[in-house]
C-alpha cells in the first residue's frame, strides 16, 4: 500500500531518477532501533519496484515479523528521496513504507508509525516544525575502543584536520543533499562536533537524521576517523545529546510565538505534558543503556525535570533571544533514538497537553542539576522502560509495537548485566560491551 498524500508517482520518480544518471537505487527500511537497513539494485532493474514494492524478509529485521509470517513489501516513498553525492552522484536512497504480509500498512513500521501520528496531530487541527541540534563524536580507532581525533573545545577556531578534512567534504555533502541545515561546530568534548538541522515537517527531520549519520558514518573513513553517535563514548566529558527545537502550528499561526518574553498559555500546556511524561519519554529519546551515562550532573545533560527560560540545565529550555520566544527546546534526546518513534511520542504527548489545558510548574532559575527536590530522569534504561509500560502512549502508539521496543530494550539491559554487571558498579565506566554494541551501530 503506498504511502499517503504522494506529490509525484512511484514511477515517474523512477523515470526521473534514470534521466539524471542515477546507476543504483538503495532501498531504505528504518528497524525498530532505527538503523537503516536496505537493499541496493541497479537503477534498470528497480522500475518494478518502484511501482510494485519491494519484497523483503520482515523475519530478519527485529520485531517486524516472525519466520513463518515474514513476506513483508516496502513502498516507496516520493517524498523521501536523497542523492548520495558524495558517491559521485550515481546512488540514490529512497525511504520506504512497510506494509505486512496481508499487504496493510504495518504497525511497526517506524516511518508510519510518526507518519499517522502527524496525520492524527493534523486532524485536531495541530502541525509541528521541528529542528534539532546532532551532536557527535570524531574519532579514531584503537583496538576497537576511540581515542580522541582532536583536542578541540567548544567553537574552536583552529584549523584542527578533523575540521579542515573530513568536515569540508561532509558540509559539502550535506548542502548538496538539500538537508535544511544551519551550522556545524566544534563542541565542548574534544573530537565532538554539532550539526543543525532546521526546522522541517518531523518525518523529513527524522529521514534526514537517519540520513546524515549514514553520510558522516561514510565520509570519516577516507580521513581515518570513524563518526558514532554513540550518547557516551568517553567518561569525565560531555556526551552528544540531539537537543529537538519544536513549534505547534495552527491555522497558519505558530502557538509559541510571544515577543513578551513569555510563553504563550499554549506553549506552557504543552512543557506542562512534556515534564508530566518525561521518564516515560526517555524510553525512546534515550534508548540505550549507553545513553544514561550521559544523563548525570554537570555535563549539559539534563538530570531534573524542570523547564527555565534560556537555562541549558534544564530538561525544557525556552530559548529567549531578545525577549523573542518561538519555539521550546527539549534537551533529553540523543542522538542514538530512532527519531521517527521518539518524534511520535513527543506529538503524541504535547497534543495531550494541548488539549488538557493543565498549567507548568514555575521555570526554574536555577542550576537544575542542583536542585535538591525535584523530580529526576530514569536512572537506567530499564527505569525508563518501566515508566513507558504504564504510561499513556501505550494506547496512543500501536501497542504492538510498544510490546516489541520494550521487549528488544529490556533483552539489551539484562544482557549488560550479564556480561558486565551490576549498573552500581559500573554506571560511571564506559566498558567494552558499550564499544562493542553502540560505537559503530549508534
Amino acid at each position: 500500500m503506498p504511502a499517503k498524500s504522494l506529490e509525484i508517482e512511484p514511477a515517474d520518480l523512477w523515470r526521473i531518477l534514470k534521466a539524471s544518471g542515477i546507476k543504483y537505487v538503495k532501498f531504505i527500511i528504518v528497524d525498530i532501533n532505527g538503523a537503516p537497513r536496505s537493499e541496493i539494485v541497479p537503477i534498470d532493474m528497480a522500475k518494478d519496484l518502484f511501482i510494485d514494492g519491494m519484497p523483503f524478509d520482515a523475519s530478519s529485521i527485529p520485531s517486524y515479523s516472525t519466520v513463518n509470517k515474514s513476506d513483508f513489501v516496502a513502498y516507496v516513498d516520493p517524498r523521501a528521496v536523497y542523492i548520495e553525492y558524495w558517491q559521485d552522484g550515481k546512488v540514490a536512497d529512497v525511504f520506504t513504507m512497510v506494509s505486512d504480509i496481508a499487504d496493510k500498512p504495518s504497525p511497526l513500521d517506524p516511518r508510519r508509525v510518526l507518519d499517522d501520528t502527524l496525520e492524527w496531530a493534523k486532524s485536531k487541527g495541530y502541525e509541528f516544525l521541528m529542528g534539532v541540534e546532532v551532536e557527535f563524536f570524531v574519532v579514531k580507532e584503537d583496538g576497537g575502543k576511540p581515542v580522541f581525533a582532536d583536542p578541540g573545545v567548544y567553537f574552536d577556531g583552529w584549523n584542527v584536520t578533523v575540521q579542515s578534512q573530513f568536515m569540508k567534504e561532509l558540509i559539502t555533502a550535506i548542502a548538496e543533499a538539500g538537508i535544511n541545515y544551519t551550522k556545524i561546530h566544534h563542541e565542548v568534548a574534544p573530537s565532538q562536533y554539532e550539526i543543525n538541522i532546521g526546522a522541517v515537517d518531523p518525518l523529513r527531520l527524522a529521514d534526514q537524521i537517519i540520513y546524515f549519520k549514514i553520510m558522516a558514518k561514510d565520509i570519516a573513513p577516507k580521513y581515518g576517523l570513524k563518526a558514532t553517535f554513540m550518547p557516551k563514548p568517553f567518561w569525565g566529558v560531555n556526551g552528544s545529546g540531539a537537543h529537538t527545537h519544536i513549534s505547534v502550528w495552527k491555522d497558519g499561526k505558530n502557538l509559541f510565538l510571544s515577543n513578551t518574553g513569555k510563553i504563550t498559555e499554549e506553549c506552557g500546556y504543552a512543557i506542562s505534558s512534556i515534564l508530566d511524561n518525561a521518564r516515560a519519554l526517555s524510553a525512546l529519546v534515550a534508548p540505550l543503556v549507553n545513553s544514561y551515562k550521559r544523563l548525570v550532573p554537570h555535563y549539559e545533560a539534563p538530570t531534573r525535570i524542570v523547564w527555565g527560560y534560556a537555562n541549558r540545565s534544564a530538561m525544557v529550555r525556552v530559548p529567549q533571544y531578545k525577549m523573542r520566544i518561538n519555539r521550546i527546546e527539549f534537551r533529553l534526546p540523543d542522538p542514538s533514538m530512532n527519531p521517527y518513534l521518539a518524534f511520535a511520542g513527543i506529538v503524541r504527548t504535547m497534543v495531550k497537553g494541548l488539549d488538557e489545558k493543565k498549567e507548568p510548574p514555575e521555570p526554574t532559575e536555577e542550576i537544575a542539576y542542583e536542585l535538591a527536590n525535584a523530580r529526576e530522569t530514569p536512572a537506567t534504561i530499564e527505569q525508563a522502560l518501566k515508566e513507558l509500560s504504564k504510561s499513556f502512549l501505550v494506547t496512543e502508539l500501536p501497542s504492538e509495537l510498544i510490546d516489541a521496543y520494550v521487549k528488544v530494550k529490556q533483552t539489551e539491559w539484562e544482557d549488560y548485566l550479564t556480561k558486565v554487571g551490576p549498573w552500581e558498579k559500573t554506571w560511571s565506566i564506559i566498558t567494552d560491551w558499550e564499544y562493542n554494541k553502540y560505537l559503530t551501530t549508534a
